[in-house]
């Protein structure tokens, strides 16, 4: 009988993808807050369309606590491969003298119980076992994340943009972006005729790169 890998699911999902995090403070604690429609984005990769394919059912707020200012929300999560209930809070207000309802209570509490449900399945559980905290472990993922530059197009330059570049590359101008401006820079943009070629030789620059 072939075994069953149970950390299958778990091994998929685990990581996470920096650009679609933040640090935030949250009642005086540190924590890394993940891009809710990044998360639904990744458990459809794995299950399918939310609402059929997984979700919540049998949503139920339970208002016993509002003396408290505090809401329940129960709910049943459901994947293809079973389901399981679910409790979460929320704060009612926006206030601490609970004068002024928060009218967005019913959406963080359900876009977090998402979270917490999905981490129960280990989506982003590098970021829930505290890996996220180790700088080493998150500028790896910084860097396997990381989206490449697009290719620079390499066009002819004409005679008017060559004598901009010379007077560029004379005096050490930078681009917007703190780069200097050299040969190197310019041959990475731009092709040139003999013609150029030549009158470039007759300036020196060539020979000043050295």
């Amino acid at each position: 009988m072939e075994e069953k890998d149970n950390l299958s699911l778990w091994n998929k999902v685990q990581e996470t993808n920096p650009n679609y995090t933040k640090k935030a403070n949250v009642k005086g604690n540190k924590i890394t807050s993940i891009a809710p429609q990044y998360q639904i984005l990744h458990a459809t990769e794995q299950f399918g369309v939310y609402g059929k394919a997984w979700g919540f059912k049998s949503l139920e707020f339970d208002y016993t606590l509002k003396e408290m200012g505090m809401v329940v929300f129960n709910a049943v999560f459901f994947y293809p491969d079973g389901e399981f209930p679910i409790v979460n809070s929320v704060q009612l207000y926006k206030d601490g003298a609970m004068t002024k309802i928060d009218d967005d209570f019913a959406k963080k509490v359900e876009t977090d119980t998402l979270t917490k449900a999905l981490s129960k399945l280990g989506f982003n559980a590098d970021i829930f076992m505290g890996k996220f905290d180790d700088t080493k472990y998150f500028d790896e993922m910084v860097d396997k994340y990381k989206e490449p530059l697009p290719p620079i197009e390499i066009t002819p330059i004409d005679d008017a943009q060559l004598d901009k570049y010379i007077n560029w590359i004379a005096i050490k101008q930078k681009d917007n972006s703190g780069n200097l401006i050299d040969l190197e820079y310019m041959r990475a943009r731009h092709t040139l005729s003999s013609t150029q070629e030549a009158a470039l030789l007759l300036t020196g620059l060539e020979s000043n790169t050295d």
